[in-house]
C-alpha cells in the first residue's frame, strides 16, 4: 500500500505504472488549527511572506524579480519577508539589493515566529517551479486566514484553488509576468482579497488531524479485513 498526499502524486505513481489498488489518497494536515470562524485580518499591507528553503526549484529568483513590476503595477510600496534559508540566500540577498527591493532575510524561524509571520502578512508567495508534493506551508497559512498565491505546478493544485483561496500563475513555464499578474490579481481589488482569505480559511477547514486520522484508521481497517492474499 502506497500513501500520497496529492493528487499530483497520485497521477504521477499512475503514470509510472502504480496499479490504482495500492495507491490511497491521504493529505496532510497542517500544524495549526484553522479557528472556527473566519479569523479577522491583521496582515500589514504590502508585506509579502516566502516560507522555505533558499534554492533554484524554491522559485526566490522569480518573486524578487517580480517585486519591482508589483509596486508599479498597483502603486504602493511592498517589503518582502524571506524566512529560510539554503545555498542560494547570498545570491538572493544580491538580487535583491540590485533590483532595489526591501526585503527582510531572517534564516530559519520556529513554528510560533512562523505562525506571527503568518498573521502579519497581506500574502503568501509559494512560487516553486517544481512540482510540489503537497506544499503544506500554504495550508498552514491559511489556517490563519493568509491566501497565497504560486505556480499551477505539482501538488499546490490541490489546495490553492484560483479565485476561492488564492490565485495561482502558469506553471510550464513558470514566468515573472505570470508570478506579477497573479499577485496584482489577490491584490488589486479589496473584496476580492477579502473572500480569498475567506476561502483560504475554509480551505484549511478541510485539511484537519481529526480528517487525517480518520483516513488512516479507515486504511488499517481495510487491511486488517482484507481476504488473505488479497493486494493490499
Amino acid at each position: 500500500m502506497i500513501l500520497v498526499a496529492s493528487a499530483h502524486m497520485q497521477q504521477e505513481l499512475l503514470r509510472n505504472g502504480i496499479s490504482p489498488k495500492l495507491l490511497r489518497l491521504v493529505p496532510l494536515p497542517p500544524t495549526e488549527i484553522a479557528p472556527e470562524c473566519p479569523p479577522p485580518s491583521s496582515g500589514q499591507p504590502g508585506s509579502l511572506l516566502f516560507l522555505g528553503r533558499l534554492t533554484d526549484l524554491k522559485g526566490g529568483g522569480y518573486l524578487i524579480n517580480a517585486m519591482p513590476r508589483i509596486a508599479e503595477r498597483l502603486q504602493r510600496n511592498f517589503t518582502l519577508t524571506i524566512a529560510g534559508d539554503g545555498p542560494d540566500r547570498t545570491r538572493l540577498q544580491e538580487l535583491a539589493h540590485a533590483r532595489g527591493v526591501r526585503a527582510e532575510f531572517l534564516g530559519w524561524v520556529n513554528s510560533e515566529q512562523k505562525l506571527e509571520l503568518m498573521r502579519r502578512a497581506e500574502l503568501l508567495v509559494v512560487p516553486s517551479v517544481w512540482p510540489e508534493p503537497f506544499g503544506l506551508v500554504g495550508v498552514e497559512a491559511a489556517c490563519t486566514g493568509l491566501p497565497a498565491v504560486g505556480y499551477a505546478v505539482g501538488g499546490i493544485l490541490d489546495w490553492l484553488i484560483p479565485g476561492c483561496s488564492g490565485e495561482v500563475a502558469p506553471g510550464d513555464p513558470p514566468t515573472v509576468e505570470g508570478l506579477v499578474e497573479a499577485i496584482v490579481r489577490a491584490l488589486i481589488d479589496p473584496v476580492h482579497y477579502a473572500r480569498l482569505r475567506d476561502g483560504a480559511w475554509k480551505q484549511a477547514r478541510k485539511y484537519t488531524v481529526e480528517r487525517h486520522l480518520f483516513s488512516l484508521e479507515s486504511l488499517f481497517d481495510e487491511i486488517v479485513h482484507a481476504p488473505v492474499g488479497a493486494v493490499i
